[in-house]
This record gives structure tokens, sequence and C-alpha cells, in this order.
């Protein structure tokens, strides 16, 4: 059987646990596997069956599931929590659906254990926080690693949520992959091809998703454009605000109204950097006696007339006070 870093000790690891103390050596192997350890592990610290269950009887070793131990304190951090769980499933499990959206960062953490296994393994029971689901096999690419846990892949992910009962989590995921440039087209189709449940919503989203944003002259373009069909105004584009560089710079102005625009591409608001920039930019413009208005590029190119007509409203209010 391969080395598989969940369960297993590397060499090196295995032969230095083994000249400590088996109190020591215990100590320090969950030390660095979040406080769990699996009986597998134990034995090849070097203790047996009965050495083990004498730990758990003077409580420095506390059951969490078959096989599964949490060292010396009975209650485990939540990355503790989900590798006992990995732990208890196997070499063919990996965490899934809403945990892995929180694995990814997609998802806020919390709440049951969605882990996903091949075959069939014992269910858990009744008091367990764990929820399983199966899959007959892992495509490649469907299982990362992330923070040293096995977790199903983004695009992986996504289908689970799309075939489950809660959409306002696959559309939380979506977004939050979206924002963090995550999503990728080749994964995803290959989810709707395998005919997952989740299949008929990836492919209504993705009919509606584009994936080359405009760059910004072009997204400019376009929003000048659906401009021109209200409005014979010209803005000024790329007007100063106290930097010579362009991140100083606002994509459109209307004088005298102090009304300003801008319009954001993803590949660059994406980015939580500039995204705080953004924000402090607006503060400068309303210092600066400015009204900033501020869109996507998806706004400007599936709600353009509604964009235009907020920015008309804008400028009338403007006109009258």
């Amino acid at each position: 059987m391969s080395f598989h870093p969940l369960f297993d000790f590397g060499l090196a690891e295995r032969v230095h646990l083994r000249t400590l103390p088996p109190d020591q050596a215990i100590s320090e192997a969950a030390a660095a596997r979040d406080g769990v350890l699996s009986h597998r592990q134990l034995v090849a610290i070097g203790l047996s069956k009965a050495a083990i269950s004498r730990r758990v009887a003077r409580k420095l070793l506390h059951p969490r599931h078959p096989g599964v131990y949490a060292v010396g304190r009975c209650d485990l951090t939540r990355r503790g929590q989900l590798r006992a769980a990995l732990l208890r499933y196997g070499r063919r499990a990996a965490l899934s659906h809403r945990t892995a959206g929180a694995q990814l960062d997609l998802l806020k953490a919390g709440g049951a254990i969605d882990i996903t296994v091949t075959g069939h393994p014992q269910q858990p029971g009744r008091r367990s926080a764990v929820t399983l689901h199966y899959t007959r096999a892992w495509r490649p690419g469907e299982v990362v690693w992330v923070d040293g846990l096995p977790c199903t892949s983004v695009a992986r992910t996504l289908a689970d949520l799309a075939g489950g009962a809660r959409r306002t989590d696959f559309t939380r995921a979506w977004n939050n992959a979206d924002r963090q440039l995550l999503l990728d087209i080749g994964p995803l189709g290959e989810q709707i091809a395998r005919a997952r449940s989740g299949a008929p919503v990836l492919r209504r989203r993705l009919e509606h998703y584009d994936a080359a944003p405009p760059t910004e002259s072009e997204l400019e373009e376009l929003f000048l454009e659906l401009w021109a069909a209200v409005s014979p105004r010209i803005p000024i584009s790329q007007w100063p605000l106290g930097t010579a560089d362009r991140s100083g710079r606002v994509d459109f102005v209307f004088l005298p109204e102090r009304v300003a625009v801008e319009v954001d591409g993803r590949r660059w608001h994406a980015i939580q950097a500039a995204f705080e920039r953004d924000r402090d930019k607006d503060l400068e413009l309303r210092d600066a006696g400015f009204d900033p208005h501020r869109y996507t590029w998806r706004q400007v190119k599936d709600q353009g007339p509604r964009v235009a007509g907020a920015v008309l409203r804008a400028l009338a209010r403007a006109q009258r006070s």
C-alpha cells in the first residue's frame, strides 16, 4: 500500500518516534497532527493493543471514532475534528460538499462534517457529526490537498453543492470562487459531462458565465456605447484624482454635477487589495465633492440600460440640488 501523508509516518519520523518513550512519542506525533492519532499510527509508534487500551482507561487517549483517538484532551479544534473524521473513513475519503467549500475558503466553516468516500463503509453512528456521501471512484483531479487534508476540488465541490438541497450554498460558493479566480471551465465541463445530479444547475450557470472578462479599455468602451444610447453628453474619461498613476484616475466623471462612475473588471477587482483600494478611492471622491457610482463589468454587460438609468438619475438629482 502506497504512502499516504494523512495515515502514515514518513520513514525518518517513524524511526525517530520509536527511539522515544511511548508517551513522549504519542505526544510528539499528535502535536504535528492536530491532536489526533489512529490505531494504525499508535501501532506504528510501537504500542500494542493492550497498551492502547490502558491509555484509554487512564484517559490519556479519548476515542473519537472507531480506531481514532484524541490525545490528551477530549475536545478538538475544527481542524482536528476534520482529521479525525478522515482517519475514520480511510484512504479513499475526502472532505466534500459544504465542508470542502469551507476548506477551499468558499463558504463559512461549521456544521456537520461532509465526507465523500468510495465504496460503502460502515455508516456513522446516530450521534456522529459526519454526513457521508458516496462516489464510485475518484476521477483524476477531483481530490486536492488543502492545508494538509484531502478535499474535493473546486469543480467537484461546486458540482456537489449544485446537486444539494441548499441552493444558496452553491450560489455563495460559486460567487466566491469567481471572485478568487478559481473557476476553471474545463473541470466544470467534465462534471457536467458525468451527468451528476448538479449538472443542470452547473450548465445553466455556465451558459451565463463569460470566462474572459473584457480589458479595462474594452469595458470603458462598452460603458460609453450604452451611455450614448441614452444621452448625447460625453463624460470625461480617466479624470486624475490626486495621483499621476492610473490607479488614481477615475473612469468617468460628469462636470459640473460631480458624478463619478467606475466600471470594474473582474480579474483586477477580484483581488482583495484592489477591493480595498476601490473603497479608499470612493472615500477620496466623496472628500472631493463627488458622488461615486461603481458597477461591475457583468452589470455593464448584462444590465446596461439599468446602469445608464441609474447614472441619469444621479445627474438629475445633482442638477436639482
